[in-house]
């Protein structure tokens, strides 16, 4: 094992099967989350508001390379934290939704994507492998008239273990991304944060996510989570965990379709709880 988990707090055993695992990482009101492949291989999704947190967290995990780096939309909170990320780190690829935005921290990053060199990869329906792992893009709804529904979606795979990642896909995108097809997942992230508009029963029930994770800000002045929003999650998920609440979230999911789920105590005890494999639902 590689990750960061199986290295620093030894919650992985050498007996254990090899795995895929993804941090939610806490950012506070933002998304960003790390995935990282069994051999090693890493994509950083959104990045918060803020350079220094991300950076700091990336450090203490020990991550020194990413071999692709995904901006689902460019609000503020999902790509504020890229351009220390793109000044700092290497950066074998470059993704995001393709729709400029007007805001001057959208334009210093392209600046800052192209100044680099970083190869761009559109975000086309395509399957992008991350060593055994692999990341199908649902692209943009081209309909869109906004960044959030226009959000680049991912579905991570490592045999029957999946997760879905939308961004801040809202209802009319998450309607497009049923169109192309979406599977029932072991992992759903919150679309926008855990807001109403990013959520209809149709969806949970296509998705029949086993736990969802809400990357959400304390206190936040939106009202993220919405109860009702929760109340839909809460109809199939055996679980919601939140950022706010929980700090990092480590998900390590396994090629059998189990999956483990850690966090941590104020005192930095490790709290895992293990999700057997199940058939389809």
């Amino acid at each position: 094992m590689t990750f960061w988990a199986a290295l620093l707090l030894g919650t992985l055993t050498a007996a254990d099967t090899p795995a895929v695992a993804i941090t939610f990482l806490d950012v506070g009101q933002g998304d960003a989350t790390l995935i990282e492949s069994p051999d090693g291989k890493r994509a950083l999704v959104d990045a918060g508001r803020a350079t220094w947190r991300v950076r700091e967290k990336l450090q203490v995990m020990g991550v020194d390379t990413l071999d692709l780096v995904v901006a689902t939309h460019a609000d503020m909170d999902h790509i504020g934290g890229l351009d220390g990320i793109l000044y700092e780190l290497p950066i074998r690829s470059y993704m995001d939704n393709g729709v400029p935005h007007t805001t001057r921290e959208y334009r210093e990053l392209m600046d800052l994507v192209e100044w680099s060199g970083v190869p761009y990869v559109a975000a086309t329906a395509r399957t992008i492998t991350l060593g055994d792992v692999s990341l199908r893009v649902l692209p943009p709804w081209p309909e869109a008239r906004d960044q959030n529904n226009a959000s680049v979606g991912l579905v991570v795979e490592f045999g029957a273990f999946r997760m879905l990642l939308t961004g801040d896909a809202e209802r009319e995108e998450l309607r497009y991304f049923l169109s192309l097809g979406v599977p029932t997942v072991a992992v759903l992230k919150a679309g926008h944060h855990g807001a109403l508009n990013a959520v209809t029963p149709g969806w949970v029930q296509a998705t029949k996510p086993r736990v969802v994770v809400v990357s959400v800000g304390a206190g936040n002045a939106y009202g993220h989570p919405d109860p009702m929003a929760l109340r839909y999650y809460a109809r199939y998920a055996d679980a919601i965990y939140r950022t706010d609440r929980d700090g990092e979230i480590l998900i390590t999911g396994r090629q059998d379709g189990s999956f483990e789920v850690t966090t941590w105590d104020e005192a930095g005890k490790p709290l895992t709880r293990t999700f057997p494999a199940v058939e389809a639902r």
